[in-house]
């Protein structure tokens, strides 16, 4: 993964400096409204400050305003721009003064520290501007003292200040702070980012520090291979990458487990490092995406070839983009209007890709999951699978859309605040579908009825919405979704496909023939089906006759169908296919072939029967489900 990062970087660096390659990009708009850029600017001529709130963001502010993020961990924040405001009211001001920025600017920063902030000097606040500045009645030590009498951290006193703040631009500007993307400290109008002496004093603060014994001990870059500027007190200088790699608190990740040598883990020289800063800055401003509830970075990793151009890097990452929302995104088979193609035309190089799962919080990066070295055809071969999956049972299933977020629903997952709680599983089965690895159909069928159990059982209870299945309204529509999910997973590779029964020997409507052919059923599945077929049968009649509901379903056992319980339910359809009428028919008129055909199969196989009960049940339920459906 690093050596990945490092080459981004070093096809970023070729083009453009340090700076410009750890610009974080931000959004402008967010759910298509427009973001601001929040100036709090001091006016040291006539000793007040200002708010400015009317310029609007574009895809440059980040590069206008020099965002490079906040800086990580327990180090003092000092930069001039940032996706918050609670640092320049109790923390920046006075940690700029240990900058230095030249004469001019440090003498400034000085002068407002003395005339625009009020001096705390507690262990967790030194500082805080004086809201009285602003043209507010507000007594800010007073305010402190307040706060830390009602038992509150002085670590969280910004907050206090940041409502203040809040507040006034609410009545004064008709606006919140969710409506900032960026803010900037300006002095006499001028955002200090726009100074040289500040640009240069950020990128130092990125340059990784070399202490005199690494020169003298001559070491050796883990990754080039260089002893020139190698730095082995990683712990302090990876503070500055938001991907963590590198960790001092379990002793098994030690050198020869000795606490001492944690230095000897990973040792990079000063480029190497440079060009890691920047890859991490590429990735997450162009390879950075989403899939389902999930936070992805999409790497590449070039296997062979010179070090990669921008414009090429470029061109790879727009393909790798396009493909992978095409695939998140589609609607119906007819989106899929080309080939997806990976190639790198007029190129020698050759890449794997490497996808990153992950949650953030404001100290690091959690990696969830690390998909690595997948190939990038797996987009084509995806893309032609869903296609000809979906071609396959257009004309039993309505409504088909599947893409690869549809994956997220084909398991139960429970769900906290809209992200995943349980996801190992569902990353597993994503890793097999990159990675087209086999999957065991017995685990995915268990998984299945699971969810039809939940999503029968509590429709209506507010448990039900813990899952990401909430949104089914019937187990028809989720058991139709899933056939086509293992139809897929089938023509990549991930399931063995079913060898399927001579359909000739069966005396059923074409359609029906049609269908257990397309899906491969051998006799056994082909039993279950037919009894499933005619439960939904049963069902159709009873909701048009009491309002949607289905009674039949209750003689379904959603715990597993073992034999007995297969003869059982076997008998209470027969007898409610002589109970339930159409046009003042019993409906046994109407299915005679096919509980024939059920009977048949069952009688036959029943002494060697090789499916357990929920393959018993989930077979079953495809029946019921295709038969609901098959009006539409």
């Amino acid at each position: 993964m690093i050596e990945g990062i490092i080459q981004l970087g070093q096809a970023a660096l070729k083009e453009r400096g340090l700076l410009n390659n750890i610009i974080k990009e931000i959004e402008p708009e967010v759910k298509g409204k427009v973001r601001y850029v929040f100036k709090l600017n001091f006016d040291t001529q006539n000793l007040k400050i200002d708010i400015d709130v009317n310029e609007e963001m574009s895809s440059d502010t980040a590069y206008k305003y020099c965002f490079v993020g906040s800086l990580y961990g327990n180090s003092l924040q000092w930069y001039a721009s940032s996706s918050s405001l609670g640092y320049f009211l109790n923390q920046t001001i006075y940690n700029l003064t240990s900058i230095d920025l030249g004469e001019y600017l440090n003498s400034k920063i000085k002068y407002i520290l003395e005339k625009f902030c009020i001096h705390i000097n507690d262990k967790d606040v030194k500082y805080a501007i004086d809201l009285k500045k602003l043209g507010l009645d507000v007594d800010v030590k007073a305010k402190y003292q307040e706060h830390i009498k009602e038992g509150k951290k002085g670590s969280k006193f910004s907050d206090a200040l940041t409502k203040e703040i809040e507040d006034y631009i609410k009545n004064k500007y008709d606006m919140k702070l969710k409506d900032f993307g960026v803010f900037v400290l300006c002095i006499d109008g001028k955002p200090l980012t726009d100074y040289d002496e500040y640009k240069n004093a950020v990128i130092e603060s990125k340059k990784p520090k070399i202490s005199s014994k690494s020169k003298e001990e001559n070491s050796v870059c883990h990754l080039c291979g260089g002893s020139e500027n190698v730095i082995e007190n990683m712990e302090k200088n990876m503070t500055n990458t938001k991907l963590k790699f590198y960790t001092t608190n379990l002793l098994v990740f030690a050198s020869e487990l000795n606490k001492s040598k944690y230095n000897r883990n990973l040792q990079l020289c000063e480029n190497c490092l440079n060009s890691l800063l920047a890859g991490e800055t590429y990735l997450m401003n162009n390879l950075n995406t989403r899939l389902a509830k999930f936070n992805v970075y999409i790497l590449p990793h070039f296997i062979y070839g010179d070090v990669i151009n921008i414009k090429d890097l470029d061109f790879v990452k727009d393909k790798i983009k396009n493909s992978f929302d095409t695939l998140k995104n589609l609607e119906s088979i007819d989106d899929v209007k080309e080939e997806i193609d990976m190639s790198i035309e007029d190129s020698d190089h050759y890449f794997l890709l490497n996808f990153i799962f992950y949650t953030k919080n404001q100290a690091s990066t959690k990696v969830q999951r690390f998909i690595k070295d997948v190939n990038p055809s797996i987009f084509k071969r995806l893309a032609g699978a869903i296609k000809t999956s979906s071609g396959e049972l257009n004309n039993f299933i309505p409504d088909i859309k599947f893409n690869l977020n549809t994956i997220y629903s084909m398991v139960p997952i429970r769900e906290s605040k809209g992200e995943a709680t349980e996801y190992r599983n569902i990353l597993n089965i994503y890793d097999a579908i990159l990675s087209t690895r086999h999957l065991d159909r017995q685990k995915l069928i268990n998984d299945f009825c699971r969810a039809a159990q939940i999503i029968f059982r509590r429709q209506g209870d507010s448990s039900f919405k813990e899952y990401n299945i909430s949104f089914y309204q019937r187990v028809e529509t989720y058991i139709n979704k899933t056939l086509i999910f293992t139809k897929v997973l089938e023509k990549i590779g991930c399931l063995k496909e079913g060898e399927g029964m001579d359909v000739r020997e069966l005396s059923l409507k074409d359609d029906l023939k049609k269908y257990i052919e397309t899906m491969k059923y051998d006799e056994q599945r082909t039993a279950l089906f037919l009894l499933g077929y005619l439960i939904g049968e049963i069902g159709n009649v009873q909701g048009k006759n009491s309002e949607g509901k289905k009674p039949i379903l209750n003689k379904i056992n959603f715990n597993g169908v073992d034999k007995q319980k297969l003869m059982r339910l076997s008998t209470d359809v027969f007898n409610k296919l002589n109970q339930e009428k159409s046009n003042d028919k019993p409906l046994r008129v109407y299915n005679e072939g096919i509980y024939y055909e059920f009977k048949r199969l069952i009688d036959k196989n029943l002494s060697n029967w090789t499916l357990n009960k929920n393959e018993n049940l989930y077979y079953i339920l495809s029946g019921y489900s295709y038969a609901s459906v098959k009006h539409f």
